[in-house]
């Protein structure tokens, strides 16, 4: 006992040093993990005494794994993103194990080794990816909802996966459809029992338990609804790893889900570290110098593989070439569940120890070389799409010919939108109902068949390359405004559009404060940071809700800012001085007229309209309906049909009383 908590401390020590130098070099945790474990291991400092007992504490953490995989994937997940999972996660699985398995043929394995592994292959680091996606603030971008559901995908597929292990080393022994059918049996009774489960047991269990009001009760009732599961499983002859994916699954549509999370995640941290440093270990030193070549080999052809088919399953999905790189390449790694699965093989006789002994050098391997392909995606995703090749896409995916729609989109003093979301389409719905012209340019297929069928001024297209902004004439708008969830296309689109455009408007959104300067310094003329406006938002209602006067609220507003004070939230800076009027004439406000054609102020002037004189209200400007503007009208200013009034006058003063 005290050696295993000596090899604990060692172990959890190696662990913090690694989670700090991580840190600092900015790479994933997971990396720093493993080659934690290379050196703690017995072909490096033998700092470890115990290593069994170290690998079924790490068992265990692949256990808990699972089970917060089932927990994090419910079946509204799967929904949202069922065209990138069905497609492009079924794509990649299958294509880079028909692909993986190919290869290997030649090299002397049979065709069940050769499927595994290739299976195997397919399998990419969840740990790592999410962790540089969420670093990286790109989890809903358009490529990392790919990326995302590609691995929801992978983590699903681990479990048939590993349940065929058995099935394949059997078939030299015995007959296929005996071997078949019974897997196939048991699958049937654990989907029978996880019904009976989900349905009746859990709920009833869960509900007991929450009546106490007691936290290490609801910590108890679920790891043992984990490791119940995972023990019937086992029973029945499957997996740990089965009982406890569907046992987190299961959950995952209870009321309790997230707080079921949330006391399991230090859990399966802590254990997922050990896993970590016990592959780290396993790594046979002198068999990864006996084979270098082999190695190095195997491992180039998987970050070339990889990358390779998923970047063509996420193009069949329809995403254009830039965004499909983008979610090729961080893919490009052997997974933790690789080595979770080829374990279980050799366990079985279907493997040898070599061949894990390659997959792990090859994971070990890759995963490092996993920060270098997600930096070289943007500049190499940029390279590959040519003009040529994005003005070929946009011929080609776009359901309707450019030439057929070339006279529907204005040409000068319109707004542009890139990005057709909840932002977009408030932009173009305000547009439209003030009779400003306008254009759309979205990179979601889908989105843009909808939009077009309903008559939106819409084109396909990705805004980050020159030829689209002139498809949608950029140089003739007079805003441009850029609305995507994409920092990295936000950034490309700036910077394209001011050169385009030099006299534009542009605005931009950003989720981010961090991402407002380099916007600005590429040329867009403001960003609103969701992070900056929606945190002024709560204090300005809280504080109101105080009872703190309105005054103090704005100055708070504008102390907030900082050096990002001329982003208002609703008006542009050039309109603030009213507002700063407002704050200081309080029973002053301003309000807008559009004059129709039944109008009685349509064919006088300013003077004669009686707008002073008779209802107290001063004009400020006039717009006319062709869009021109007359900043401070004289009295000699004639009021015509479809001019719109800016006035200010007494807080109470309705418009209508003109009528």
């Amino acid at each position: 006992m005290q050696v295993l908590l000596l090899d604990l401390v060692v172990i959890f020590g190696l662990s913090v040093m690694a989670a700090i130098l991580c840190h600092r070099l900015r790479i994933p945790t997971s990396i720093g993990l493993l080659l934690a474990g290379v050196l703690a291991g017995p072909d490096a400092l033998a700092l470890v005494r115990s290593p069994h007992d170290i690998e079924l504490l790490a068992e265990v953490g692949v256990v808990l794994l699972l089970f917060v995989v089932g927990l994090e994937i419910s079946v509204a997940d799967v929904s949202r993103l069922r065209r990138e999972f069905i497609i492009g996660g079924s794509l990649q699985f299958f294509g880079t194990a028909a692909v993986s398995a190919l290869a290997l043929l030649p090299m002397g394995m049979n065709l069940p080794q050769a499927g595994y592994i290739g299976c195997v292959v397919a399998l990419s680091s969840t740990a790592v990816v999410l962790r540089m996606l969420q670093e990286r603030a790109e989890i809903e971008t358009p490529h990392g909802r790919a990326i995302l559901s590609t691995l929801i995908y992978q983590d699903i597929a681990v479990v048939p996966v590993m349940l065929t292990a058995p099935l394949l080393a059997g078939l030299g022994q015995a007959s296929l459809l005996p071997a078949l059918s019974g897997l196939v049996l048991k699958v049937v009774v654990v989907a029978a029992l996880a019904l009976l489960a989900y349905r009746w047991i859990v709920p009833w269990v869960l509900e007991h338990i929450i009546r106490t009001r007691s936290s290490e009760a609801f910590l108890l009732g679920v790891f043992m609804l984990c490791v119940g599961i995972a023990l019937i499983t086992q029973s029945l002859g499957l997996s740990l790893a089965l009982g406890a994916f569907l046992a987190g699954f299961i959950l995952s549509e209870s009321r309790y889900s997230h707080q079921a999370v949330a006391v399991m995640l230090p859990f399966r941290d802590v254990l997922m570290s050990l896993f970590f440093i016990s592959v780290g270990m396993l790594l046979d030193i002198p068999f990864l110098l006996a084979h270098p070549v082999r190695i190095a080999l195997l491992t180039l052809a998987v970050l070339l593989v990889k990358p390779l088919i998923a970047a063509a399953a996420a193009l069949v999905t329809g995403l254009p070439l830039r965004s499909a790189v983008l979610a090729g390449l961080p893919l490009g790694q052997v997974g933790e569940f690789s080595l979770v699965a080829t374990q279980a093989a050799v366990a079985v006789g279907l493997l040898t120890p070599d061949v894990f002994q390659s997959v792990l050098d090859v994971a070990v391997l890759s995963m490092m070389a996993t920060p270098l392909l997600v930096a070289a995606s943007a500049p190499l995703s940029e390279r590959l799409c040519g003009t040529w090749l994005i003005h070929l896409q946009s011929q080609t995916v776009d359901p309707s010919a450019a030439q057929e729609l070339e006279g529907e989109l204005p040409r000068s003093g319109h707004v542009l939108i890139i990005g057709f979301g909840v932002t977009g389409r408030n932009v173009a719905r305000c547009a439209r109902r003030c009779g400003v012209p306008y254009a759309v340019v979205e990179l979601n297929g889908a989105i843009v068949r909808r939009a077009s069928e309903a008559g939106e001024p819409i084109r396909y297209g990705d805004a980050t390359h020159a030829p689209i902004l002139e498809l949608v004439h950029a140089e003739g708008a007079r805003a441009i405004v850029v609305v995507i969830d994409d920092p990295g296309a936000a950034r490309r689109i700036v910077e394209i559009a001011r050169r385009v455009a030099p006299e534009a408007y542009i605005l931009v959104r950003s989720r981010y404060l961090r991402e407002v300067e380099p916007l600005m310094a590429l040329g867009a003329d403001e960003v609103i940071a969701d992070e900056l406006e929606v945190s002024i938002e709560v204090f300005s209602r809280v504080m109101a809700r105080m009872l703190v006067p309105r005054e103090d609220i704005q100055r708070l507003i504008g102390d907030v800012r900082g050096h990002w004070r001329q982003m208002a939230r609703t008006l542009a800076a050039s309109a603030t001085s009213v507002a700063d009027l407002k704050v200081a004439l309080p029973h002053l406000a301003t309000h807008t007229l559009r004059l129709k054609s039944d109008s009685p102020l349509v064919g006088t002037t300013i003077a004669a309209s009686g707008l002073r004189l008779v209802h107290g209200v001063t004009v400020l400007a006039v717009t006319r309906a062709d869009g021109a503007t007359i900043a401070d009208p004289r009295g000699a200013t004639g009021l015509e049909t479809g001019d719109i009034l800016f006035v200010i006058g007494p807080e109470g003063w309705d418009p209508r009383s003109l009528s």
